[in-house]
């Protein structure tokens, strides 16, 4: 199969940018997907099947580092998660478990025996009971990406609804949905301009919307300034 019908679709996103749309930072999504030193990734990044040596990263592995970052957030372990995936690629046959819908209903489970394989179950309910615990965070990172074929297909970032994440849509780059215009442009552009009326005249999209695009893009630097903090 020709190479570029292995990209059409997949969507291409570099580490930074993986980073900046789940909140967390470059080095966390080159571990996970790549590996450090005798520490193996979490799994096989997409086109890493294509070039050993890419760093590029498709939709499914966006997803799936922004599941590792909520759970990594609440203080699971990267081992308990690295079990976790494992376990449910044996349990529900499925290679990419945490962008199955599958594992959205069952993680809780694979995520409890993964725990008390690690040990952490304890410290974790500490905070709240532990099943409380593992079912919000995975309530939390896939209640606002939409499903075909059992598959997370798109991702419509919660409070922004008029933003859509779409690999088959400009390579994944968020995008207003109903213009397809890419809200980090109309930030870009915004920050140069400081006028909502012009990018609302030149782009003729409303300006409510131009709105919403640029403060989905703001919300984006919040997080990551906090992230870094």
């Amino acid at each position: 199969m020709p190479r570029n019908k292995k990209i059409l679709g997949q969507g291409v996103y570099t580490p930074r940018e993986v980073a900046r749309l789940v909140g967390t930072n470059s080095q966390n999504v080159l571990r996970w997907t790549r590996g450090v030193g005798s520490s193996k990734p979490l799994w096989k990044a997409y086109y890493q099947f294509l070039d050993e040596d890419v760093t590029e990263l498709s939709f499914f592995d966006l997803i799936e580092v922004r599941v590792v970052t909520a759970m990594r957030q609440v203080g699971i372990s990267l081992q308990s998660i690295r079990f976790a995936i494992t376990f449910a690629q044996q349990k529900l046959q499925i290679e990419r478990p945490l962008v199955s819908r599958k594992f959205s209903t069952d993680g809780t489970e694979i995520l409890m025996e993964a725990l008390e394989n690690d040990g952490n179950l304890i410290s974790l309910s500490k905070k709240q009971p532990g099943q409380k615990v593992f079912r919000n965070i995975i309530m939390q990172s896939l209640k606002d990406v939409e499903y075909e074929g059992g598959t997370v297909a798109r991702w419509r970032p919660y409070d922004f609804s008029d933003v859509i994440i779409d690999p088959a849509r400009f390579f994944g780059e968020p995008v207003l949905d109903k213009f397809g215009v890419s809200t980090n442009m109309l930030y870009r552009e915004f920050q140069e301009f400081h006028d909502l009326a012009y990018l609302s005249e030149i782009y003729e999209i409303p300006k409510p919307l131009v709105k919403k695009g640029i403060a989905f893009e703001q919300s984006l630097e919040m997080s990551n300034g906090k992230s870094a903090a």
